[in-house]
C-alpha cells in the first residue's frame, strides 16, 4: 500500500559460531561481485542434472566442505540461521549451551534420503533414472547405518 516503488530487500545471510558464541552476517549471493553457489537447496537436483558419476555420498560431503562458512575469528564452521534469529548475548552461556545441544552441526543425510524416496514414488519403475535413484538411496542408507555403528 504505497510502497511498491521500494526495491525488494536482499537480506544478508546470518550465521552463528558456536565456539566463539557470536553471530555474523555475510552478503547474499545476489550482492556479491563474484558469487559462488552457497546454497544446499538445489544440491541433489544439480547432482542429477550434471549426470555426475561421483558417488552420491562423496558428492554431498564435497559440496558441504565447499560451501562451509568459516568463522572469521576461530576458523571453525559456522551454522546458517534464519535472518530473524536472535543471537544470544556472548555472555549468556546457558543459551549457547542449549544451542550447541539442539542445533545440528553434521550433515543431515535424512533430508537427502527423503528426497530420494519421494522421487522414487514419482518415477516410473524399470527406468534407468529409477534404478539410479534406488542405488543412490541405498548408498545413503548404508552410509548412515555404518556411521551409527561406528
Amino acid at each position: 500500500m504505497g510502497f511498491e516503488w521500494l526495491p525488494t530487500k536482499n537480506y544478508k545471510r546470518h550465521y552463528i559460531c558456536l565456539k566463539c558464541q557470536k553471530g555474523f552476517k555475510r552478503a547474499s549471493k545476489e550482492d556479491m561481485k563474484n558469487p559462488v553457489n552457497d546454497d544446499f537447496s538445489n544440491l541433489i537436483n544439480e547432482y542429477y542434472e550434471t549426470a555426475s558419476k561421483t558417488d552420491i555420498v562423496k558428492y554431498i560431503n564435497a559440496r558441504h566442505q565447499k560451501i562451509k562458512v568459516s568463522c572469521p575469528q576461530c576458523k571453525n564452521a559456522m551454522l546458517q540461521v534464519h535472518y530473524d534469529f536472535e543471537v544470544p548475548s556472548q555472555r549468556d552461556t546457558k543459551s549457547w549451551k542449549h544451542l550447541r545441544e539442539t542445533l545440528q552441526t553434521t550433515i543431515d543425510y535424512e533430508t537427502y534420503m527423503q528426497w530420494h524416496r519421494i522421487k522414487l514414488q514419482e518415477t516410473p519403475p524399470n527406468t534407468p533414472e529409477y534404478k539410479l535413484l534406488k542405488l543412490n538411496l541405498e548408498k545413503l542408507i548404508n552410509h548412515v547405518t555404518s556411521k551409527k555403528n561406528s
